[in-house]
Formats: C-alpha cells, sequence, structure tokens
C-alpha cells in the first residue's frame, strides 16, 4: 500500500493534519497520539514540511517526501497561495448571491444557522462526500471569503459539442463540419476554421451526424 503524505506550510495546517490523523487512530511509532507529538516544535523541523502515514506517523522534509514517491494527499503550500479561483457554473452563483441576499450576509457573521441554510446545490460542492476533509475545508473557506468581497469564483463558460476529422490535413488542421440545410436536404461541409462548424448541444446530437473517420469534441462558446 503506498504511503501517504500531508505537505503543511503553517501551524494551522500541521494542527489540522495530526488532529486529522489521531481521529483516524493513528500514532507515533512509540503509542503517543498523533498531537502528543508537534514536530514543529523541534527546531530542526522547518516548514514546509511532510507529515506521513503509514503504519505509524512520521514526518519528513519535502524533498525525501518526493524523492521516497509518497502520495501526497494534501498538499498545504496550495491553500497558503489560495490564489487560483474555484471555477463553478452560472446555477452556483445565482444559487450563492440568492442565499447571500436572503440571509443578509453583507452585515453580520456567518454562523452555523447560515450556513445550515445554504442551497443543496452548494452545500453538495462544499461538503460532497467524495472530497477530502481538508479539500471540504478550502471550499467552505472559499464561501467565507465570498461573502467577505474577495474574487475567488470564475464562472465556467458555457460549452458545445463539434465534429472534426480524427486525423489532421498535409497542413497540419483539423476540418470541423458544418451541417447545410438547403432545398430540403441535410448534408455535411468540411471547413478547417473551428469558428464555422456547427455546435451541438448534446454530444449524442454530434454523435449521429459524424462518420468513421470524424470525431467529437467539446469546445467552448465565446
Amino acid at each position: 500500500m503506498t504511503n501517504k503524505a500531508y505537505i503543511v506550510a503553517n501551524k494551522q495546517q500541521e494542527r489540522e493534519v495530526l488532529h486529522e490523523l489521531e481521529k483516524n487512530g493513528n500514532e507515533w511509532n512509540d503509542k503517543r497520539n498523533a498531537t502528543d507529538f508537534i514536530p514543529s516544535e523541534k527546531s530542526y523541523v522547518k516548514f514546509p514540511y511532510a507529515i506521513m502515514s503509514d503504519r505509524f506517523i512520521g514526518w519528513l522534509s519535502i524533498d525525501d517526501a518526493i524523492v521516497e514517491n509518497y502520495e501526497i494527499v494534501y498538499d498545504g503550500r496550495k491553500e497558503e497561495q489560495m490564489s487560483e479561483k474555484y471555477v463553478v457554473s452560472q446555477e452556483f452563483m445565482n444559487e450563492l448571491k440568492e442565499w447571500k441576499k436572503r440571509g443578509n450576509t453583507e452585515v453580520y457573521f456567518v454562523g452555523s444557522y447560515d450556513l445550515s441554510m445554504l442551497p443543496d446545490y452548494v452545500k453538495r460542492w462544499w461538503n460532497y462526500p467524495e472530497i477530502n476533509n481538508f479539500e471540504c475545508n478550502n471550499r467552505l473557506i472559499a464561501i467565507i471569503r465570498w461573502v467577505n468581497g474577495e474574487d475567488v469564483f470564475e464562472i465556467e463558460k458555457p460549452k458545445k459539442w463539434v465534429i472534426r476529422s480524427k486525423d489532421r490535413t498535409e497542413q497540419g488542421s483539423y476540418l470541423y463540419v458544418m451541417l447545410d440545410i438547403s432545398h430540403g436536404v441535410k448534408k455535411t461541409i468540411s471547413f478547417w476554421d473551428k469558428d464555422v462548424a456547427t455546435r451541438f448541444d448534446t454530444k449524442e446530437e454530434a454523435q449521429s451526424w459524424a462518420n468513421g473517420h470524424q470525431e467529437v469534441v467539446q469546445v467552448e462558446v465565446d
């Protein structure tokens, strides 16, 4: 079984990881509970470093964690930066804005009641069962940062499906398909320019027009 490593960049992350490991029953090799020993309290342990979880808990420098090919299940360095935006749907943002307006969260503290009133669509995004605890925390933090006026969400661009050739031409370009309906007859015309290709709402609809030499791909709509 692959050893797991959690890269922590500060004391708060270190504490959260150790608490999580303790909750799961992990111990240090001298049988101490996970939170009974705090590595960063030793002068020779410098942030960021990796807490590893195998049969027992241990700690490693980041170089060791990477060189020895541990599975990095949490990287707190990314959380510290928090510079990348979450890409969400327009429906998500509409629900979130309505919740904010309904709860008047612009003027007071966001408490447990406010969070309990989040729309189901947003709750599933924040606390989806398949997401680990650390990512759930990050998503909750993002919601609160958004309430505070920070720009942490980006609305995903709508997507459509187009048909193109599986192989490139001698000039290195794909051929894209446009449907032409004239005189009651439907036919397809191929062009090098993707912008003129017919956009389909579903993959299945596009596939119904593709032949064995063509493939269906998804494209963003400007």
